[in-house]
């Protein structure tokens, strides 16, 4: 016969994915001396606990959420003390294995009465909330880089059990989640309908010259061979347009269905610009549920611009990652050393309305802008024009141009006028192959959906 504390133990998901031996190194060899003091002892317990199934007194569980919640504290005054690269590395994994220990502490708060499913499924959600924080803010330990990803995945598949059985029973509380649903699907609908634009194709002289006088349309290409991409795209470092390249993706028509983005994603807290360009004095940050993004800034019109900008989403998510490949092209490189051979590409997301702007910057590496849905403007030029752009002489805006490419102000910036530009409008399924140090200024015509393969 099951006993109550052996059920209760099989519910608990997050510690059963913790292999505690290799976290209890990482405390040891990884975190500060004034953490480690604290968290040793409450690693030791916990792990004593779970493989003895014992349920551990209420009053322990409460004070070590104490203890870790001003662990958590101390450590995010320390990453806000300074610029993110000058914080040590060890006040980050402190962050990350906090995580990990509150998500087990909380989860002792889990009910396994089915009429307390609505409390379990809140429960759930800000125990996810904890773990991203962990994966946004902290770093992925040396000896389980993988176990904060996995955990929030298992977490919100739980979330989605949780309710296809609820939904079966027909209870109250999912026929109001399904009128939610409803809503949700008439704004998705409403969202498909404006950004699933099959003709917005801009192949007029007149056109590029009313937007940018002068201007040359970017060079396009179908399904180029390695060989010619080679040869005529990446070694002479010209952009071009890369045409039926990414047809296999399932990213293409998966991430259009907006209920599928947030079966996925819809749980989980994701950082958002706020504000029209990061050069404005009114942009900030937040973290916030992807879903209440969706609400808030793609399925509706709102009065700010939100945007899921150059995040790593699909360190975060990687069930995304089975959607889209890393194409070819990224094999070749302009570093010789045979060690950098294995090294993968820089991934970010790009998620947001129309309206979004990114101004007028560089890169340093090559960047491949895949385009899953909507439709981009992206106004180029050449780094022999770079002076011509007058970049901010600040160290943190030094690859980005004072100039707006689509509103010059010739009697500041004169010699703009030398310029010469490149347009390019990027549809769904397309790729715009951008070289290292040309500057780039994209503009999101419908909502969209890009990712970015950045490499050396």
């Amino acid at each position: 016969m099951i006993t109550k504390i052996e059920k209760m133990c099989d519910y608990l998901i997050t510690a059963k994915l913790v292999p505690w031996d290799l976290v209890a190194e990482d405390i040891e060899n990884c975190l500060p001396i004034e953490m480690k003091i604290h968290l040793t002892t409450m690693e030791t317990n916990l792990e004593t606990f779970i493989k003895n199934k014992i349920i551990p007194p209420t009053k322990w569980t409460i004070d070590a959420l104490i203890i870790v919640d001003a662990c958590l504290d101390k450590t995010w005054e320390i990453l806000n003390s300074c610029h993110w690269q000058f914080v040590p590395i060890e006040y980050r994994y402190c962050y990350s294995l906090c995580s990990i220990l509150k998500a087990v502490l909380l989860e002792y708060q889990y009910d396994n009465n089915i009429k307390e499913s609505t409390k379990n499924v809140i429960l759930l959600k800000s125990i996810i909330q904890q773990i991203d924080k962990g994966i946004l803010l902290g770093a992925p330990l040396p000896n389980v880089s993988y176990l904060l990803p996995k955990i929030a995945s298992e977490l919100n598949n739980h979330i989605s059990k949780y309710r296809n059985k609820r939904k079966q029973e027909k209870t109250k509380y999912f026929q109001a989640v399904f009128i939610i649903l409803l809503y949700v699907c008439s704004l998705a609908a409403k969202f498909l309908e404006s950004s699933h634009l099959e003709e917005l194709i801009i192949d007029s002289k007149n056109l590029y010259d009313s937007i940018l006088p002068g201007c040359s349309e970017v060079a396009q290409y179908v399904e180029p061979s390695m060989e010619f991409f080679y040869k005529e795209i990446f070694v002479p470092k010209k952009p071009a347009i890369l045409k039926d390249c990414i047809k296999h993706w399932k990213a293409l028509n998966r991430w259009k269905n907006i209920e599928y983005l947030i079966k996925i994603a819809g749980n989980r807290t994701v950082p958002i610009e706020i504000g029209s360009r990061y050069t404005d004095e009114n942009w900030t940050q937040q973290l916030l549920n992807f879903s209440e993004f969706l609400r808030k800034y793609v399925l509706v019109k709102s009065d700010q611009v939100g945007y899921l900008a150059q995040h790593q989403l699909f360190d975060q998510i990687p069930e995304l990652k089975d959607d889209f490949a890393i194409p070819e092209y990224c094999n070749f490189t302009d570093n010789n050393d045979a060690e950098t051979d294995d090294v993968q590409p820089d991934i970010n997301a790009w998620f947001g309305p129309s309206g979004t702007i990114s101004p007028l910057h560089f890169d340093p590496k090559n960047n491949l802008l895949c385009q899953v849905f909507g439709y981009k403007r992206i106004i180029l030029y050449h780094p022999h024009d770079s002076s011509n752009l007058y970049p901010y002489d600040t160290r943190l805006l030094n690859n980005t141009a004072q100039v707006d490419p689509l509103n010059p102000n010739y009697k500041k910036w004169p010699d703009f006028s030398k310029t010469k530009g490149f347009m390019a409008y990027l549809k769904p399924g397309e790729i715009l192959y951008i070289p290292p140090k040309w500057w780039h200024h994209v503009t999101s015509l419908t909502p969209s959906f890009s990712i970015s393969f950045w490499w050396n």
